[in-house]
């Protein structure tokens, strides 16, 4: 409920600060006096407005203010909650709008002192007020606005119904991507299958274990290649090293010198540490005796291997210079190869993907025909509702269908909804914002408004009852009355009698000071301030008018 509202600077509006109730808030004045000025300066504060954004800045002025504080319903905090406003927590919602002229006019949004988005800010309006008046007949032609009068209708299974059409939808669009690009990554892998599958099986015949291979090749070349100097050398050593009937080995002299020096070890202990040392050096002579008699063993069958290293190292070198990489990355590029998805897995994927997708569309089809079946229930009902209260209305011959058309299906169904309307009966039905009148749309409006299950608290007329009179206008007053009991009315008017059931009245009116003119809204508290502006509403003579505007104000008091 719309608890407060304050302008300053805004169009003819200097400063207004204007508190409601609850019930039925009735404006009155003059035309021209800035009543719709009221009506444009909430619908500014929630993104839209009649009135060109310059122009909204009072002349002479810089900076204009719309400000309004609503009561925070569980649904509205809901909703901040939802869209990241979880720091908002207090009982009364602020809402305001700053225009300041900077060159050119620049405006900013916020709610409780947060900055809000303009996309936010609708979407939040929507839920907090909403504006109704004749010149609402575009709305009807919009689909979108149609189609959420129809879902705010329906029960918590047409809810659950759409929140399952969205996700099916979704998940659709997520599965033609997701086999598309699959499709695409086939494509792709047969045009270099056969390349890949050669690459990896001449990466496979290679043989390849060590990035170090070609290091470990080349010294194995170095040696083979130098073999018999090296088995010559070894063998001299090897001759030197140990017995030999030409000459003693000096592992032969070392075993004489140890003999003779045990033969005086006996004179001074130092001979015996002399003596292990020497012994030492005999095991250490034996062990190399032996390694280099295994050494020649095997160095005398390499003769046959220096060919094959060669090759050895010839193909793996020619290896590096085709493919332009090294033993260590062709190793890595190996191993990849063989860790790649076969084509036939991602073929697999695919027809698990399209299984999905077939059951997927069966599983929106479902939805969509129960979303249709329920929405046409419901609007069903709201037909044969808005029907009887346009009856009421002075609409007796009045007919009103909603209109369903199957579509190509999207996230919102598969359902073109239009509303069809007739006045009389030689009328043919067309949709209603091509062939409803003014005075039609308003009281249309009406039935409509208090026929729908959801609304947000505040709803605001706009001359709604403009046009109307006898009976057709008794007829809405008791609808307004009505509705007003749960909900806040706000209601621009010209009729005395819609004035006079008024809970709360205001007068907006027009004056000129210095020069300058200004809007100025009173609110009339006393029976006296009421019956002097109905007795302006009413117009004839003063006397007539005055004593009219008592009896309608003492039998609204009855």
């Amino acid at each position: 409920m719309l608890k407060r509202l304050k302008l300053k600077n805004l169009a003819l509006i200097e400063i207004i600060e204007i508190n409601f109730e609850k019930g039925l808030n009735v404006f009155t004045g003059e035309s021209g006096s800035g009543k719709s000025l009221i009506l444009d300066s909430l619908n500014s504060l929630f993104g839209g407005t009649n009135i060109p954004i310059n122009h909204l800045i009072r002349p002479e002025t810089n900076e204009c203010l719309i400000e309004a504080r609503f009561d925070c319903s569980s649904k509205i905090r809901d909703w901040l909650i939802l869209n990241g406003y979880k720091s908002v927590k207090n009982e009364i919602l602020i809402s305001r709008r700053t225009f300041r002229r900077k060159g050119k006019v620049i405006s900013t949004f916020e709610i409780d002192n947060f900055k809000i988005t303009k996309k936010l800010i609708q979407s939040l309006g929507i839920k907090l007020i909403d504006f109704a008046g004749q010149s609402d007949t575009f709305h009807f032609g919009s689909e979108d606005y149609l189609r959420t009068i129809i879902n705010d209708l329906g029960s918590h299974e047409l809810n659950n119904i759409n929140f399952q059409v969205k996700n099916f939808w979704q998940e659709l669009k997520s599965l033609k991507r997701e086999i598309d690009n699959k499709n695409i990554q086939i494509q792709k892998e047969e045009e270099n299958y056969f390349a890949t599958e050669k690459l990896l099986k001449i990466l496979e015949e290679a043989n390849l274990k060590s990035g170090n291979e070609i290091v470990e090749l080349k010294a194995e070349e170095l040696k083979l290649a130098n073999n018999f100097d090296l088995c010559n050398s070894i063998k001299i050593s090897f001759e030197y090293l140990n017995s030999s009937s030409e000459f003693k080995s000096v592992n032969s002299l070392i075993y004489e010198s140890i003999k003779e020096l045990n033969k005086v070890s006996k004179y001074d202990p130092v001979i015996e540490e002399y003596i292990g040392k020497l012994i030492s050096i005999q095991n250490q002579t034996e062990e190399i005796i032996y390694l280099l008699n295994e050494y020649l063993k095997v160095s005398d069958n390499d003769d046959g291997h220096l060919g094959i290293v060669q090759k050895r190292l010839f193909d793996l070198q020619n290896l590096e210079k085709t493919f332009s990489l090294e033993l260590p990355e062709l190793i890595n590029k190996r191993d990849e190869l063989r860790t790649q998805s076969k084509i036939d897995d991602k073929k697999d994927e695919l027809k698990h993907l399209n299984n999905k997708l077939c059951i997927t569309e069966n599983n929106f089809n479902q939805a969509l025909l129960l979303q249709s079946m329920l929405r046409k229930k419901f609007a069903f009902n709201l037909e044969k509702d808005v029907v009887s209260k346009l009856k009421n209305l002075g609409l007796e011959n009045a007919i009103f269908k909603v209109d369903f058309k199957k579509v190509e299906p999207n996230g919102e169904g598969q359902d073109n909804i239009r509303f069809l309307f007739s006045a009389n009966p030689d009328q043919q039905l067309a949709p209603i914002n091509k062939v409803i009148s003014g005075g039609e749309m308003s009281r249309f409006l009406l039935a409509l408004k208090s026929s729908i299950s959801y609304t947000p608290s505040t709803l605001f007329f706009d001359e709604i009852d403009n046009g109307l009179s006898g009976k057709s206008l008794n007829c809405l007053i008791n609808l307004i009355k009505t509705i007003s009991i749960d909900k806040q009315v706000l209601c621009i008017t010209h009729q005395p009698l819609l004035a006079a059931s008024a809970n709360n009245h205001f007068k907006v009116e027009k004056q000129l000071n210095h020069g300058k003119t200004y809007t100025l809204l009173t609110k009339l508290v006393t029976k006296e301030q009421k019956q002097k502006q109905l007795a302006e509403l009413i117009g004839v003579g003063f006397n007539e008018s005055n004593e009219y505007a008592l009896t309608l104000l003492n039998k609204e008091a009855a």
